[in-house]
């Protein structure tokens, strides 16, 4: 596999793909600015897009006039279908939660990413004082929110990453 630099002007995104992925791409952008282009973006002979869609779009966010690319041969049904394997994998992977505190351990996230910041990745506690699940809403007294917020602060404190708390709290174990 040979990764080659293109234009990002020179990139065609595929017309119908069918992943929603705008919300990504301030996070995928902060990615690229701290650790660089990790995967390159897969393209067809035609420079339109297999894999990659939200690199490119962070890309261009950050005023990156080139881009690492791939380009493959695959027939239009196997890159139709490669585009949906790719972006839907990850719905079918779980996180080992022992793991991936052992793994956070001793890191000092400060700064450095935005992938762990509770406060912009999940509202788990809502103003108005309710506990959602799904779409389920559960109201909670101020002294029940006290103490539940103080738990999850620690959790926090403790493994750096809000991942695993409803585990840990209901008395799971780590996968």
């Amino acid at each position: 596999m040979q990764v080659i630099n293109k234009r990002v002007d020179e990139l065609v995104m595929y017309e119908n793909n069918a992943r929603r992925n705008d919300a990504a791409v301030a996070k995928v952008a902060d990615s690229i600015k701290q650790f660089g282009f990790l995967n390159p973006i897969t393209i067809d002979a035609n420079n339109v897009i297999i894999s990659g869609h939200t690199r490119l779009k962070a890309a261009i966010q950050l005023g990156m006039e080139e881009v690492p690319c791939v380009v493959t041969d695959l027939s239009d049904e196997d890159a139709k279908l490669a585009r949906i394997v790719d972006n839907k994998s990850h719905e079918y992977a779980t996180w080992d939660v022992g793991k991936l505190h052992k793994e956070l351990s001793g890191i000092n996230l400060g700064f450095k990413t935005t992938f762990f910041t509770p406060s912009q990745d999940q509202k788990f506690f809502k103003e108005n004082k309710f506990l959602i699940f799904g779409s389920n809403q559960m109201p909670i007294t101020e002294d029940e929110f006290s103490r539940l917020k103080a738990v999850y602060d620690a959790y926090i404190e403790k493994h750096k990453t809000y991942i695993g708390f409803v585990m840990w709290l209901t008395g799971g174990d780590a996968e």
